[in-house]
């Protein structure tokens, strides 16, 4: 490939200048490139192990170095090359000039001018300087995260930003490890109630009036519903108000649409009637814990949950008419497919396009393990 690079860049001096090409002088200005970008990686590198980083990040900075050699080099080979097709004028002379040839040839030097793998360097910086960032796909991600709930709760916090961070954290590891807040969910009740049929039932409690307020503008009369709700995880109480607008009868929610500009009757169904229940613990944190816990109760819930079987390990599937063994490594929380070789560009793609990644240290193409990459498998194996 360098010798390819110095021919092209022999042949484009030689129609662009009336001095000789000096022998190596692509091969250095290519070396300079690797240079740069060595050091780059290397202060990536040693910021993420003084800041204690999982290691993969730096295998990360490893693949991403060598991925912008490659692609450096063969930039560098396209744009001498396009370079070398047509001659400048200086050389060539002014008569019979191929003028169109030569706005070819400048349209596509701007194009490759786009296409400068430099853009790489700029993600190597970004992994350095995201070094105490917690990422999902990290293989310690969940310990991390409990590790920094824990350090924030003695800390003192007197205009409630680590709070909010707590909150932020604790929502995070919810979606990465569910099981960590099964013991809160076991004890989680609305009204002293844990079952979706009680709560729905809680709907009876409720109490139903008529506004005193008449307004000129609407001189017809409004009924209202109210609920108040006691949410329980256990540990703390969350006390709630629910206040809708009904019709008369109580069958019915009364809601403002902006779209169509006019007030619209919603039947109040089962489903309905626990939505909106639910609705007044969502938010961040252990409200997030108890939303989600409740929402889950839910028949529609239930019957996805039934449907949608867990993935076996060492089990083969077909992806794109190419055999994948499936591996769901637990222990690093990773959904892994390894193919027998390496998979044609197609299949590279649909990979990528659906969340996988290769993963040179365990030689497979890998994503987290939860539902959203069993359905991800589920939707590129070939039926």
């Amino acid at each position: 490939m360098l010798d390819s690079l110095e021919q092209n860049a022999r042949r484009a001096k030689e129609g662009m200048s009336f001095s000789d090409y000096r022998p190596g002088s692509a091969t250095a200005e290519y070396n300079e490139y690797c240079k740069e970008a060595e050091e780059v990686a290397n202060h990536a590198k040693e910021r993420l192990a003084k800041l204690g980083a999982p290691t993969e990040r730096s295998e990360k900075v490893d693949y991403l170095l060598e991925l912008y050699k490659k692609k450096k080099l063969s930039w560098m080979n396209d744009l001498y090359a396009n370079r070398a097709r047509v001659p400048s004028v200086l050389i060539t002379g002014p008569a019979n000039f191929p003028v169109r040839a030569k706005e070819r040839q400048n349209a596509r030097e701007d194009t490759l001018m786009e296409q400068d793998p430099d853009y790489i360097l700029s993600e190597i910086r970004g992994v350095g300087h995201n070094a105490k960032t917690i990422y999902s796909d990290d293989k310690d991600a969940v310990e991390r995260i409990k590790a920094k709930i824990e350090g924030l709760k003695g800390a003192p916090d007197p205009y409630g930003n680590k709070s909010a961070e707590i909150r932020r954290l604790k929502e995070r590891l919810l979606s990465l490890a569910p099981e960590e807040f099964a013991e809160q969910q076991a004890n989680i009740t609305v009204n002293g109630i844990k079952t979706y049929d009680d709560i729905v039932a809680l709907w009876n409690n409720g109490k139903l009036y008529k506004s005193t307020y008449v307004s000129s503008y609407d001189p017809a009369p409004h009924w209202y519903f109210d609920l108040l709700l006691d949410f329980y995880d256990g540990k703390r109480h969350h006390k709630e108000l629910l206040n809708i607008e009904i019709d008369e009868a109580g069958e019915n929610l009364r809601r403002y649409n902006f779209e169509k500009r006019e007030t619209e009757s919603i039947p109040l169904t089962d489903e309905m009637k626990y939505r909106l229940i639910i609705a007044k613990i969502s938010g961040s944190g252990n409200k997030a814990v108890i939303y989600k816990h409740l929402e889950s109760l839910m028949p529609k819930a239930q019957r996805k949950s039934a449907e949608s079987e867990p993935v076996e390990s060492e089990k083969t599937v077909i992806i794109n008419g190419e055999l994948a063994k499936i591996i769901a490594n637990k222990e690093d929380m990773r959904l892994q497919l390894i193919f027998e070789g390496k998979p044609n560009e197609k299949t590279r793609e649909l990979l990528k396009s659906n969340g996988f990644r290769w993963a040179p240290s365990c030689m497979a193409w890998q994503r987290l393990l939860n539902d959203n990459a069993v359905w991800a498998l589920k939707r590129i194996t070939d039926k």
